[in-house]
């Protein structure tokens, strides 16, 4: 692994952690969700695609090392409440999200406040998990609703932002139901690329 790979982990916790906000939920939950979803899937893909590629060792390589198993009954509880919660991410950046998690809530210096980390964290991934189901449960015509208001925050973006969004829709967003996935794709490839 490269010696960005753990920056990267936490700024992924950050990162998802920023972006759902009570304010931004507040704001228009189901569209501002569908973005994040999206976005979210673009970083994955970019992650995944990161750690697929070969490289070349710098240094003299290390022997292999066995991963233990999990033993601790909270991390397997967080494992289930990640993986249950944020279906919009591949499994290797729910594997980064649980590890970051887990360092965070190890480090000596977080453990004043590592009862509130949990708390929140909990608290963002129980809305997540809620907003996955509420999708599943959308009427064509409220799925129709959030494609176009969906559309009017792919149009205020830039060339590159929505040339990244528009790669992720088309690989598919997990969690996210097919008719909308439908609805999304063609109310972004509407968008005249010039605007």
């Amino acid at each position: 692994m490269t010696s960005w790979f753990p920056t990267l982990r936490v700024a992924l916790l950050g990162l998802v952690l920023s972006c759902i906000s009570s304010a931004a939920i507040a704001a228009d939950p189901l569209t501002l969700f569908l973005l994040r979803m999206l976005r979210d899937q673009a970083i994955s893909a970019t992650i995944e695609s990161a750690t697929q590629q070969p490289t070349q060792p710098q240094f003299a390589p290390r022997p292999p090392t066995v991963a233990m198993p999990q033993t601790s009954p909270e991390g397997a509880w967080l494992k289930g409440l990640i993986d249950d919660s944020f279906l919009h991410l591949g499994p290797a950046p729910r594997e980064e999200l649980h590890a970051s998690l887990q360092k965070m809530l190890a480090d000596p210096r977080n453990a004043a406040v590592r009862s509130e980390i949990m708390a929140e964290f909990t608290r963002q991934a129980m809305a997540m998990r809620d907003a996955h189901r509420h999708l599943s449960r959308l009427s064509e015509n409220d799925m129709r609703r959030i494609a176009e208001d969906a559309r009017g925050e792919f149009e205020r973006l830039s060339p590159d932002q929505r040339k990244q969004l528009l790669q992720a829709l088309q690989q598919g967003v997990p969690g996210m139901p097919r008719a909308l996935h439908d609805m999304i794709l063609a109310e972004f490839a509407s968008v005249p690329a010039g605007r």
